[in-house]
């Protein structure tokens, strides 16, 4: 992980906790890091105090001391994760070169980390790495001309596109179908598609990488690059909103 934008805590240093001989009291940062490997690999409900205590080698009452509950530990790993997003420099770039940086940056972290979608979506995460986020796209949106309360509604346009997009690509092994329901689903298109001309005609495409119609499983915005040709439509969009 890149260093965050607070600084991070050291990791590896191992004290005994006071009254607990034989504990060990970790740092904020290995919790956390610890705490995503859990999520990571299970998803949030893989992830309980007792859980991560066992996993490092302390007791659950010492991880409450730095975090008061799970909630706490799901909204770290937000800020974890996020540290690893790129705001492009300020100098050199138009605001709208820069945007499709970190929409790029956010992408990739956002594929690499398939759970972190099940947090983002059921609560809110304002940490450090969130707002630094948030500021640079505002910051973008604002050199491409966009102004007044519009800035706020190619934010919330830009954040649904790309996190939107993410959360339907790139999904946990365990939330994909089974290759019997696949084929299933694939006989069933193709015994309807005859009634839907648009779909019929162009089956090959559909079939394979359309979203909630394909049986391709991966990553299928990268397959048909259709990531890039959506945010180059929204952005065209934005350029018509600026400011006269």
């Amino acid at each position: 992980m890149s260093s965050s934008v607070t600084k991070p805590l050291e990791s590896g240093h191992w004290l005994h906790e006071d009254g607990e001989p034989g504990r060990r009291r970790i740092d904020s940062q290995a919790i956390v890091e610890q705490a995503h490997a859990l999520v990571h690999e299970g998803g949030s409900a893989a992830l309980t105090m007792r859980t991560l205590a066992a996993a490092l080698g302390t007791s659950p009452s010492a991880l409450y001391r730095r975090f008061p509950s799970k909630e706490w530990l799901l909204i770290a790993i937000v800020d974890y994760v996020f540290a690893d997003v790129q705001a492009p420099p300020l100098e050199g770039m138009s605001g709208r070169d820069r945007l499709e940086h970190l929409s790029s940056s956010l992408r990739h972290v956002l594929s690499s980390h398939p759970h972190l979608h099940e947090i983002l979506t059921s609560r809110l995460a304002v940490t450090p790495n969130t707002v630094r986020i948030a500021e640079a796209a505002l910051t973008c949106l604002r050199d491409q001309g966009i102004g007044g309360a519009d800035v706020v509604d190619a934010y919330n346009a830009w954040c649904g596109y790309v996190i939107g997009f993410t959360a339907i690509e790139v999904k946990p092994p365990e939330l994909r179908p089974d290759p019997l329901l696949t084929h299933a689903m694939r006989t069933q298109l193709e015994r309807i598609s005859g009634d839907f001309p648009i779909i019929n005609g162009l089956m090959p495409e559909v079939a394979n990488f359309a979203y909630g119609l394909s049986w391709l499983p991966g990553r299928l915005g990268e397959a048909r690059t259709s990531f890039e040709w959506g945010l180059k439509a929204l952005l065209d969009g934005f350029e018509g909103r600026k400011e006269p």
